[in-house]
């Protein structure tokens, strides 16, 4: 698969090529660090947690992260190469947010970095986990992790690819004085398609996550609105000036309250914990076909 060099080496050492280039990987790493959310969760999909030495503050926070309570016993780094160095990593599996230069400073001293893409589809996120699964020597495991995400998102799709009418979907939500919706190539968008629902944003020619104002949100027409931003980011408040606004009175979600405040974290994560968002998210688009609430969680690592 993209990413591994020779896919028949399972000794030591091996190369991958991530998206800072051609990797080689000395020994099976023991002390891992991402300083990235949806890393860290997919890190403790495969390996057991004392092999995660380190995080960011993100994930140790309920709002951000679906594994914070596997982490609170960890020491907290920044993406500042220096607190990163202090815990004596073997490995860096990171997003294509750390910067080029920490990436460099982490590399001069010895520690390798694999940049990783991030691609929203439920494939990618499947080839994310093969392929860290490859970098950190947990071959079997990851084999059978992506079987379990790819057995349940196979499972919501069966279902929702077949349903029809598709609502149509807008998911929105407001930071400062902003109005930002989720069009095509976003993670909320994924979520929002998996679960069987059209998203207007997208069908507006919306591209990733974009602002808008009223006006937008009318001629979008959305069926169902959901809010994936944290309650205490003000998402009820949020959600109750929008069925209160007059403007939108006759917008089909406003009209009938279909409004709904989702958590955010299952759709903004970029890891494979967005198929959770996507199954409770069917439950509202879907109830007749969904009537039993999903598995709240994954396996981990033993």
């Amino acid at each position: 698969m993209r990413g591994i060099i020779d896919p028949t080496n399972f000794g030591w050492p091996r190369q991958v090529e991530g998206l800072n280039g051609v990797v080689t990987i000395p020994a099976k790493p023991q002390r891992i660090i991402t300083a990235s959310v949806g890393h860290d969760e997919t890190i403790l999909a495969l390996v057991p947690a004392e092999r995660l030495v380190a995080v960011g503050a993100p994930t140790r926070i309920d709002t951000y992260s679906n594994v914070y309570g596997h982490v609170q016993d960890k020491p907290e780094i920044t993406r500042d190469p220096e607190t990163i160095i202090a815990q004596s990593p073997d490995v860096l599996v990171t997003s294509p947010f750390f910067s080029a230069e920490g990436i460099a400073a982490l590399e001069r001293v010895g520690i390798p970095v694999v940049q990783t893409e991030l691609q929203q589809s439920p494939e990618a996120r499947i080839n994310s986990i093969l392929l860290i699964g490859y970098i950190l020597g947990e071959e079997q495991r990851a084999l059978e992790f992506a079987a379990e995400v790819r057995g349940r998102y196979d499972s919501l799709v069966a279902v929702t690819r077949a349903a029809s009418p598709q609502p149509g979907v807008l998911a929105v939500t407001q930071y400062s004085d902003k109005l930002w919706v989720a069009g095509a190539d976003s993670t909320e968008g994924g979520v929002i398609v998996a679960a069987g629902g059209m998203n207007v944003a997208a069908a507006a020619g919306i591209t990733g996550n974009q602002t808008t104002n009223l006006e937008g949100i009318i001629a979008m027409a959305p069926e169902v609105i959901i809010i994936p931003q944290p309650v205490d980011f003000g998402a009820n408040e949020f959600r109750q000036s929008l069925l209160e606004n007059e403007a939108l009175a006759e917008v089909p979600a406003i009209k009938n309250g279909r409004v709904f405040v989702v958590e955010s974290k299952f759709y903004t994560t970029l890891s494979y914990w967005n198929i959770l968002g996507a199954e409770e998210l069917a439950r509202v688009l879907w109830p007749d076909a969904f009537p039993e609430p999903p598995v709240l969680t994954f396996t981990l690592a033993e």
